[in-house]
């Protein structure tokens, strides 16, 4: 070919007029026709520069990446000392995603023009994306000194700090890029994420308002938003920009997770597991998709499923919290209390104290909690959207901690279930004695509400009938059998048997009065409690929940169903419009409808038991006194749906919402 070249006599010049046509054609838009004059110049001049470039060029915006790739290699044989050549050569290594060469074409255009700074941008993205920070941020740093005013070198320098976990510095290159690129819409999703990153979500909701502004098609800007709302605790205002984000790019797996996450927060569980089923269909490797699909297994009773997706969680990322968390709970279930309690180890032992920052909050409220399950539901009583919730596992406090927390305005100690607070209790206690201001629901009080207890707690209220209640180990049962301890135990023939720490029945059987006999669930002890035929003379059963805050009774709902082990949930009180105005006249006016005995009585439990915040639940008897089934502080009260059928409630659960906070802000 040498030789070829050499016996030509045609000079380059006498390609001109074939470049210049071809030109023309490009610009009347015949592409096609000025790619082939350029192919006929290099047939006869393999070494024309200028064909070289503008059909690599050409092919490339034709998206024929490999064979612009080649005229660019050819390009560079004939102009190796060219940095724009090679800086091309590189850019088009770097979108094929052959990340080494195109690194290494970066390095040469740097050995041909060090302060190159498009190249300069290049090789730190390419470095952050290997995974290497250091060399990035460095190859950044002289970008942003080669062409400071530059919107895309202070980019480069900002996700590399991003990747290498500066995140306030990362925000800080963000927000120059994006003054000095005010209408660039990518670098307001950058300083969007990046403030989000920091926690500060009022500003990164605005630039990413700013950014679907700007360019309302472009995915990432609608995937910031979503997760700026997420920082604003607002989920459905989340949901909306997930799935508008979905809308433009169906296979975003990123856009799938977050939205998932969304759904949980929105206890839409069916939709939020199609996406995450998503994610794993385009990542298996998601570690968060796996955790999370675990937790809702979990809450579904599919421990199996559940205990699948988080070993396989931890498997990818073996420090995750959530997937530590779910199966610290499921190997409890299991009676492994060794092997739990080490994943509780790794999930809290450096991890104890979680703040979730509201953006204009009204309180900071320090909530005291238990690995265990058993604690007061709190997410609607002090939401993250008004409040900063710092979270403190208490099991794991150290004395130095406890005198060294973050600043906050009121604590209240979650802890609601005496049977479960076991490890916690000592540490409660103590803090108890140092909490400088008063904590709410303190630990002696929540430990009188055991169920055992409740006998003589509540003694001596007229009108208020509590069944016997015994506790009896699981060894004792197994020796006697539950009907000899319950005869011991001075029990009626007909009583409930439930394992001690077990809430919403799980796991709760009725015991004679012609109830099949089934094996006990597994557990280290039991609860033995008298059963009374509660039901009503129409043989409907019914169960009123009374919340208590601040000692005030506030009604919460009445269920009413065909069975005696009665649940809101599951008494398909939709179905039956008669009972849902029985529960509307409940709750516009509880006295009226329970009767003086029995409402002076309820009034007498929550004097009883003195806590900021309990419940109960309880039914009417025939000759107006209630009998109780249980009263502590680990009753939930949550908002209905606006648009469903029980948004009757709404009224009564916004009473008991802001009865707490007016308490919170009273302390």
């Amino acid at each position: 070919m040498s030789k070829a070249r050499r016996a030509d006599p045609a000079p380059p010049a006498a390609a001109e007029p074939l470049l210049e046509a071809a030109l023309a054609r490009r610009e009347h838009g015949d592409v096609a026709g000025a790619d082939a004059i350029f192919r006929q110049v290099l047939q006869t001049w393999p070494e024309e520069a200028t064909a070289l470039y503008l059909l690599g060029m050409s092919r490339f915006e034709a998206g024929a990446a490999a064979e612009a790739e080649s005229l660019f290699e050819r390009l560079t044989a004939v102009r190796p000392n060219h940095p724009e050549a090679h800086f091309t050569l590189a850019s088009i290594r770097h979108w094929r995603d052959d990340r080494a060469r195109a690194i290494a074409a970066y390095r040469r255009v740097l050995e041909l023009s060090p302060d190159h700074a498009g190249a300069l941008v290049g090789l730190a993205r390419g470095l952050a994306e290997s995974g290497d920070f250091e060399g990035a941020r460095a190859a950044a740093e002289a970008a942003v000194a080669a062409a400071p005013e530059t919107a895309a070198t202070h980019m480069a320098l900002a996700a590399a700090r991003r990747g290498a976990g500066e995140v306030r510095n990362a925000a800080d290159a963000f927000a120059a890029a994006a003054r000095l690129a005010p209408d660039d819409a990518t670098a307001h999703v950058g300083l969007s994420l990046a403030l989000s990153d920091i926690g500060e979500a009022t500003g990164a909701h605005a630039s990413a308002q700013r950014a679907v502004a700007l360019a309302p098609g472009l995915c990432d800007a609608w995937l910031a938003l979503g997760t700026a709302r997420r920082g604003l605790h607002d989920p459905r205002g989340a949901t909306v920009a997930f799935a508008r984000s979905l809308v433009l790019d169906p296979d975003r797996a990123v856009a799938h997770l977050n939205l998932g996450l969304a759904l949980i927060e929105l206890e839409k569980a069916p939709e939020a597991k199609a996406h995450l089923e998503r994610v794993l269909e385009l990542d298996p490797t998601s570690a968060k998709a796996h955790a999370n699909l675990s937790s809702l297994y979990f809450l579904a009773d599919r421990k199996d499923l559940a205990k699948s997706h988080a070993l396989r969680a931890l498997a990818i990322d073996p420090d995750l919290m959530s997937a530590h968390q779910n199966l610290a709970a499921l190997l409890a279930e299991e009676d492994k209390p060794e092997e739990a309690r080490d994943h509780r180890d790794r999930a809290y032992a450096h991890r104890n104290l979680l703040v979730s920052t509201a953006a204009q909050p009204v309180q900071r409220v320090l909530i005291l909690s238990t690995t265990e399950s058993g604690n007061t539901p709190d997410r609607y009583l002090i939401p993250p959207a008004s409040f900063t919730r710092l979270l403190w596992f208490v099991e794991y406090a150290s004395e130095h901690q406890m005198g060294d927390l973050p600043a906050y305005d009121v604590a209240f100690n979650a802890i609601g279930d005496e049977d479960l607070a076991g490890p916690t209790a000592a540490n409660a206690r103590r803090f108890g004695e140092l909490c400088p201001t008063r904590l709410l629901n303190p630990p002696d009080r929540i430990a009188r509400t055991r169920r055992d207890l409740s006998g003589e707690l509540f003694a001596g209220i007229e009108g208020l009938v509590v069944p016997k209640t015994v506790r009896a180990s699981a060894a004792e049962i197994a020796v006697l059998g539950v009907h000899e301890v319950a005869r011991r135990a001075g029990l009626g023939e007909a009583f409930l048997v439930r394992p001690i720490g077990s809430h919403g029945g799980k796991g709760l059987q009725l015991v004679g009065a012609g109830a099949p006999e089934t094996p006990l669930p597994p557990a280290g002890a039991y609860y033995l409690t008298d059963f009374n035929d509660f039901r009503g003379a129409d043989g409907l059963y019914r169960k009123y929940r009374m919340i208590f805050v601040d000692g005030r009774p506030l009604p919460y709902h009445l269920a009413i169903g065909a069975k005696w082990m009665i649940h809101y949930e599951s008494c398909q009180m939709d179905l039956h419009p008669h009972r849902l105005a029985e529960e509307v006249r409940f709750l516009a006016d509880p006295a009226a409808a329970l009767g003086a005995t029995a409402m002076a009585a309820i009034a007498g439990v929550g004097r009883a038991m003195g806590l900021d915040y309990a419940g109960a639940d309880f039914t009417l008897l025939p000759d107006g006194r209630a009998l109780l089934f249980e009263a502590n502080a680990t009753m939930l009260a949550h908002p209905e749906a606006d648009d469903g059928p029980f948004a009757h409630k709404n009224a009564s659960t916004e009473r008991i919402f802001g009865a707490f906070r007016a308490m919170l802000a009273a302390r």
